[in-house]
């Protein structure tokens, strides 16, 4: 009896630290991360701590136990933040989060690149989707010696990005960002150099006429049309004529009417006073307006006015009286719509 008591004495507080032990267990290896919402990001810049990176991810209203997620640190070795972008889905263990932050597992991001008018715009754009600044890429759009390697300069370093949708890593660093986007334009160039020989331009050049007809016109089925007008007038040395060169000139993008006196300005982007296509593109085209150019109509059209419908479509002639009465038309309905 007295060795029972004694057994009993010992083996009670044992259970009790067992079935802790056992609970705790089962709770610290499955505690789980509460997101709102299905998931979230959270972003670890350079030389954080693992105490900011801890507070970074409660700033995102994600709810974890902070003792477990700092007791997964010490067994998985957690000591140095590694900069990243990463996504915490709703549910995940906060073994896995702290796993995945140990070992640098950040989740790329789709970056989208469309239609920027000018390299300030196009830093700015970018600036909020990775993790350098503005500053940074503007500077390396405009360091010639940087651009060399590309064989770009800074009049024609926008040329280099191609509008689409790409996997990069937020952290990515800016010279990093460029040789992914040389690398992704030398893939999109190299099926298309036998167009670039059959049309006789160089890419740069592809690219300024695709500027100019993306800022042309939203009418896909009008791309290439306006694409052969604008060739067949480079064939016979004769002016572009293209309004959307003025208003960049002028750095006047809001302009809805060219008038008489803003053709005088004094820019190699007057395209009404200079022949040849300006010096370098004026935004960024989209495929389409490139493979427009690339696939150019070919006709006899020199001429084209946009419809006084409003509709974004274009009168086209070889003409030149015909091209002035369907100017006329379209003046008319401009000043009928007080659009000056």
């Amino acid at each position: 009896m007295n060795y029972f008591k004694k057994n009993i004495a010992w083996i009670i507080p044992s259970l009790i630290v067992i079935v802790f032990v056992v609970f705790f267990s089962i709770y610290f290896f499955t505690a789980k991360v509460d997101v709102l919402g299905d998931k979230a990001y959270i972003y670890v810049y350079p030389n954080s701590t693992k105490q900011e990176v801890i507070e970074n991810i409660k700033k995102q209203d994600i709810v974890f136990n902070s003792f477990v997620f700092k007791a997964y640190s010490v067994l998985l070795n957690y000591d140095k933040a590694h900069t990243g972008r990463y996504e915490i889905r709703n549910g995940m263990s906060v073994g896995k989060m702290v796993n995945m932050l140990a070992k640098g597992r950040q989740t790329p991001l789709r970056l989208v690149i469309g239609k920027s008018r000018t390299k300030e715009e196009f830093a700015a754009k970018i600036d909020n989707e990775l993790a350098f600044s503005k500053q940074e890429l503007l500077a390396k759009l405009n360091d010639n010696a940087f651009l060399k390697q590309f064989g770009l300069d800074s009049s024609t370093s926008i040329s280099l990005f191609i509008p689409n949708t790409y996997e990069v890593y937020w952290d990515i660093s800016v010279g990093n960002f460029f040789k992914r986007m040389n690398k992704e334009q030398d893939i999109f160039w190299k099926k298309r150099l036998g167009k670039l020989s059959e049309i006789g331009f160089n890419k740069i050049e592809v690219m300024t006429i695709a500027s100019i007809v993306e800022e042309e016109t939203n009418q896909e089925a009008e791309k290439p049309i306006i694409a052969g007008v604008y060739i067949n007038r480079l064939k016979i040395n004769m002016p572009l004529q293209a309004d959307p060169t003025i208003k960049f000139a002028l750095n006047d993008f809001t302009i809805k009417r060219i008038t008489g006196n803003m053709l005088g300005v004094d820019s190699p982007f007057n395209t009404y006073r200079r022949t040849g296509l300006p010096p370098y593109p004026i935004c960024i085209p989209s495929i389409s307006s490139i493979e427009a150019v690339l696939n150019y109509s070919k006709h006899n059209y020199l001429f084209f006015c946009a419809k006084e419908d409003f509709s974004g479509n274009h009168n086209f002639t070889a003409d030149i009286n015909e091209h002035y009465n369907n100017a006329r038309k379209y003046q008319k309905a401009l000043d009928e719509n007080d659009i000056y």
